[in-house]
């Protein structure tokens, strides 16, 4: 019988492959964040899901891509760009502190991760 914690993660991890799925179709909408945040899901939960993510045509390149080389200066960028462009408004216009508070600190946190990753070459692609 599966834990509850790892039904949790499998459904995260197929909800962030769908936003990842959206997010080949709409250009503003990063794709492989979502599909990391969905791999770790899967790795977390399920291992027969995790190779399926990994072995897939479409996703698993771009997964593998990442393992191998990390995040082109354009993907980070361009991540941070969204994220900033979605969760700046809300701490501007927010009544409420700890709604504020809680946003800059993700965005903090965020920068501390992506100082973190590998930065790939501008060469390496898909």
């Amino acid at each position: 019988m599966m834990s509850g914690i790892k039904i949790v993660l499998i459904i995260t991890g197929f909800l962030f492959l769908a936003l990842a799925i959206i997010g080949i179709a709409v250009p503003v909408l990063p794709t492989t964040p979502f599909l990391l945040i969905a791999s770790y899901c899967f790795l977390k939960s399920s291992q027969r899901l995790y190779n399926w993510i990994m072995a897939h045509p479409l996703f698993g390149p771009r997964l593998l891509r990442f393992q191998k080389y990390g995040l082109t200066k354009k993907e980070k960028i361009g991540i941070c760009v969204l994220t900033n462009a979605m969760v700046i408004p809300v701490i501007v216009f927010s009544p409420s502190l700890h709604l504020r508070i809680f946003l800059i600190a993700l965005l903090v946190l965020q920068a501390i991760i992506f100082t973190q990753i590998k930065t790939a070459p501008p060469t390496v692609r898909k």
